[in-house]
């Protein structure tokens, strides 16, 4: 009887002991919740407490100017072997020509801003070359709002490309097929040409685009027979009178494939007085199956002169160029990782005159001004975004025995793409 009594009095005793635990357990547990339940009210109310800026409404502002912003651009990389014929400009170099940088934003929903940055061959060092200039170059090539007001009527201010002729507001590398940009292109239109200034744009219906814009104008005291009018471009905070130029475009597309485009620049080029430069232009390109046909001509008139202070040139300059061009791809081949590559074989005649009908001192004129150039060579793209170009450059011009020509034979690979 003892020996129950005991083990009846320890399993009360246990008993009571583990009901006290388990009661000292969940009151210690609801203590816990009450005191987590006041710290979550505490956070919520203080975030509550802080300004708009902050936690997820500042991180959507940045995601949303982000996903706004577009980064990208374009490069040519180049290798060179020029002939050597006199005039001490034979070599062979490779050259990293130029790297550019885009960084285009939607500022809103109607309101863009663009802008592009250059370096040429590797920037710019304290050297001259052997005519006086800076070699490399950084500049600002364009930086300027589109405010899109409707398709018809839009309206852009800032640094702007000139829009005049078929390469200065189309210069990346694929989209032309010759390792540099046709001569044409450099001196009678001196691509890459942009300036400060302000206009309107639009589109009129499907198949016409326009442009027309006001910009500071040109220093033809900086023309000349050798260059052209590619020496008159001014910096962008400088102009040398108080007129402005007027330059535009039209584009037509009155067919399918076949793009045709006319263009002009206008504008008072002299620091005292009046000297109107005036530069007109056609363009177009038309496709038939695998061939391409394209071409340019180009005037460039000045009304007076003398008034430019320049003796070697005279009332005209002019030239054009035509270019055929053949895919050769086979579509067999476009698979895998050539889907959308491509190839093609090209030909282009190109001639022009800084000194078309002569020059203010009749003494200066020379047949050296007058040039021409036969380019041929074979481009690939493996895609859309890469030019693999190789071609060959023969010149010629019009000069006398003794006189140095101005340019040489040469062979190029260029390395194009544009991201």
């Amino acid at each position: 009887m003892k020996k129950t009594f005991v083990i009846l009095a320890a399993m009360t005793i246990l008993c009571s002991m583990a009901a006290k635990a388990r009661a000292a357990t969940v009151e210690e547990l609801q203590a816990q919740v009450d005191d987590l339940s006041s710290q979550v009210k505490a956070i919520k109310s203080a975030t509550a407490d802080k300004p708009a800026t902050d936690g997820k409404a500042g991180d959507g502002f940045l995601k949303k100017v982000w996903d706004k912003t577009r980064f990208g651009g374009y490069g040519e990389l180049d290798y060179i072997f020029t002939k050597e014929n006199g005039n001490g400009k034979g070599g062979n170099t490779f050259d990293p020509h130029r790297i550019v940088l885009y960084v285009n934003s939607e500022l809103t929903d109607w309101i863009t801003l663009n802008t592009e940055l250059e370096w040429e061959h590797g920037g710019v060092k304290d050297e001259l070359n052997d005519e006086g200039e800076l070699s490399g170059e950084v500049r600002v090539e364009q930086a300027f709002l589109e405010f899109k007001l409707a398709r018809p009527f839009n309206i852009k201010t800032g640094i702007m490309l000139a829009p005049v002729g078929a390469i200065n507001l189309y210069h990346e590398p694929t989209n032309f097929n010759s390792s540099e940009r046709p001569q044409l292109d450099r001196f009678l239109i001196p691509s890459t040409w942009s300036e400060m200034g302000a206009g309107i744009y639009g589109s009129l219906g499907d198949k016409v685009d326009y442009q027309l814009l006001v910009m500071n104008g040109l220093d033809g005291s900086k023309f000349s027979a050798k260059k052209g009018i590619r020496g008159g471009v001014q910096n962008f905070n400088v102009d040398i009178n108080r007129n402005k130029a007027v330059t535009g475009r039209l584009e037509i597309r009155p067919i399918t494939n076949l793009y045709t485009n006319f263009s002009f620049y206008t504008g008072n080029s002299a620091k005292v007085g009046t000297a109107y430069t005036t530069v007109a232009a056609f363009d177009g390109k038309y496709s038939i199956g695998d061939f391409d046909l394209a071409g340019e001509y180009v005037h460039v008139y000045q009304d007076d002169p003398k008034a430019l202070g320049v003796n070697d040139i005279g009332h005209n300059m002019s030239g054009y160029w035509v270019e055929g061009a053949y895919h050769v791809m086979p579509n067999g081949l476009k698979k895998g990782k050539l889907t959308d590559a491509d190839a093609l074989v090209f030909a282009r005649w190109s001639e022009f005159n800084t000194q078309d009908g002569g020059a203010v001192d009749p003494t200066k004129v020379s047949g050296r001004f007058d040039r021409n150039y036969t380019t041929f060579g074979l481009v690939f793209k493996p895609t859309t975004t890469v030019a693999i170009k190789a071609d060959y450059q023969i010149y010629d011009d019009h000069r006398t025995i003794g006189e140095k020509p101005l340019d040489n034979d040469k062979f190029q690979i260029t390395l194009g793409f544009v991201f």
